[in-house]
């Protein structure tokens, strides 16, 4: 660690992205198993993923706190700000309408894959911009689930909530941990931020 340097942009960059993303892995969660489960148990499920959340975004933030790096340019971090801003704006005017249009039409049960689909094709740029590498791998998982759901929730209908919403679920939890995981001493994440949106 140099004692000379500043709080890492990129691990800040990080806490951000395992705080959304972990808010998001249990919002999935809560949507893709109400209704399916006993009362009690769905408390406890959701108490615990709550708790699951809390505890990596805490993590993410001390590493955060107590980690200095090098500093890096203002600019850089400016111009990957206003780049995130667009994607996460294009993405939830998009899905927004999608929505909308499957609601409106009484295909409601296809909103949970599509929008599933839409948050895993999200992953791609941001990947691109902030370097990101796991988030290819979030953004496929994703969009298979939504193909999957569509093949398999014809013949069981629960699947349309259960399969996009405890599969983002879970995938949104590990894409918290692959970030977790990311060692700042062997390489770098762009400076601005590492924040996707859910």
């Amino acid at each position: 660690m140099d004692p000379a340097g500043e709080r890492s942009p990129a691990l800040q960059g990080v806490a951000f992205g395992v705080s959304i993303l972990s808010f998001f892995a249990l919002g999935w969660l809560g949507w893709g198993t109400g209704g399916h489960l006993p009362t009690g148990a769905q408390i406890a499920l959701m108490v615990v993923a709550a708790l699951l959340s809390v505890g990596l975004a805490a993590f993410a933030w001390r590493r955060w706190r107590t980690t200095r790096l090098p500093a890096v340019p203002d600019t850089e971090r400016r111009l990957s700000g206003r780049a995130f801003g667009m994607i996460i704006g294009v993405e939830w005017i998009g899905l927004g309408i999608v929505s909308g249009i499957l609601g409106g039409t009484g295909h409601t049960d296809a909103i949970a894959p599509v929008i599933c689909a839409g948050v895993g094709l999200h992953f791609i740029p941001l990947a691109q911009l902030f370097g990101v590498r796991a988030y290819y791998v979030t953004a496929a998982v994703m969009c298979l689930l939504a193909v999957l759901t569509f093949v398999l929730a014809p013949s069981t209908p629960a699947l349309w909530t259960v399969l996009p919403g405890v599969g983002a679920a879970i995938t949104l939890y590990a894409t918290c941990i692959a970030l977790l995981a990311w060692n700042p001493t062997r390489g770098t994440l762009t400076a601005a931020t590492s924040s996707p949106a859910r």
